[in-house]
């Protein structure tokens, strides 16, 4: 998590500018986790406005480019400030939509801003590279342009064993019904994956991770710094979950183990749980929600340091899990049914409350 905070400052700082990025510039061995996010989200919306009042006149221009990338090529897609929608499809060529929108003092401006802001495509066997080129602040002192404003969005359909990585800056990421290799990453700006194969990267730094209806044999991940992630209807042999300020829920996984972590929010988990699995959950001010649906019985060890632990399911209990002088448990272990899988639940500050679905 910290790799990707720290990459994602030291890209904005190559082209963004503002208060937020030279800070991270500046004191990056002294910023947390939070504060280098808030660095990054603010130099992000600083460069989504920028001269907002000045820039009335737009210009738009569309393309569209026809890759030839076979059943399982892989494509590369970068880009600064745009959204970026993938969706698999059949045949073997991809075809990317391209939208690039320029706004400028008038409509002459806005066209000039255009040309500034390339697409740039670069094919090989089976492999194709698109990013979006901004122009290096010596660029813009030549040309007398203090401020680049332009976005560029991108709708793909490519096929469906597609390997595939996108990455943004400023700009949310969907992506659905690819089953080849996928890794997407945006620093300012939601992901959402759905009918995935394998995911290796799911991850954002201010914005929300949602991964549905996905199955694979391996491991599903999502994350973010400050954001919610959500699990729906995923099987996989494991689940990895993270945010620092932001809830985790999960919601009717199927996954041998499961592992949901969060700083500042919620851990919920929702379904069935599998036998011999495992479920690691996590929160250091939150709480953490366990709704469980089918039969399945399980040992339990939970722990609240200020908070309190309740349930409404007969759980036969070992050692001491007396109310303590405030009349409230903070502590619970035991066995409900025949133990079959393990709960391990874990909050700082916050109530833990297993119940029924």
């Amino acid at each position: 998590m910290k790799r990707l905070v720290t990459c994602g400052v030291v890209a904005l700082i190559g082209v963004l500018g503002g208060p937020g990025v030279a800070r991270a510039q500046v004191y990056p061995e002294r910023m947390s986790i939070a504060v280098k996010a808030r660095a990054v989200s603010d130099a992000a919306r600083a460069y989504q406005r920028r001269s907002r009042d000045d820039d009335r006149e737009e210009q738009i221009e569309r393309t569209t480019k026809v890759i030839k990338l076979g059943s399982d090529g892989a494509l590369t897609l970068g880009n600064i400030a745009g959204d970026i929608t993938v969706a698999g499809g059949s045949g073997s060529d991809a075809r990317i939509e391209i939208v690039k929108t320029a706004r400028g003092r008038t409509l002459e401006d806005a066209k000039e801003l255009l040309a500034l802001v390339p697409v740039e495509v670069t094919e090989r066997s089976g492999r194709a590279e698109v990013r979006t080129r901004y122009p290096s602040g010596e660029d813009q002192r030549r040309n007398n342009r203090r401020n680049i404003n332009v976005s560029v969005a991108y709708t793909v359909t490519a096929p469906g064993g597609t390997r595939l990585s996108v990455d943004s800056i400023s700009g949310s990421i969907r992506i659905s019904d690819i089953k080849g290799d996928l890794n997407a990453n945006s620093i300012s700006g939601d992901v959402r994956i759905s009918g995935a194969g394998r995911i290796g990267t799911a991850k954002s730094i201010s914005g929300s991770v949602e991964i549905s209806e996905t199955q694979t044999d391996g491991t599903v991940a999502g994350s973010s710094v400050s954001g919610d992630v959500l699990f729906r209807r995923v099987t996989a042999r494991r689940l990895d979950g993270g945010s620092v300020s932001g809830s985790i829920k999960i919601e009717d996984v199927q996954c041998e183990r499961v592992t949901a972590q969060t700083t500042s929010g919620d851990t919920w988990f929702a379904g069935t749980l599998a036998r011999s699995g495992r479920y690691e959950l996590k929160s250091f001010s939150g709480e953490v929600r366990v709704q469980l649906a089918g039969n399945t019985g399980f040992e339990v060890d939970a722990n609240s340091f200020s908070g309190e632990v309740r349930t409404d399911l007969p759980i036969t209990t070992r050692g001491n899990t007396s109310p303590n002088r405030r009349g409230r448990r903070t502590t619970l272990s035991g066995t409900y049914g025949d133990g079959a899988a393990v709960l391990d639940l874990t909050t700082f500050s916050g109530s833990i409350v297993i119940s029924k679905r």
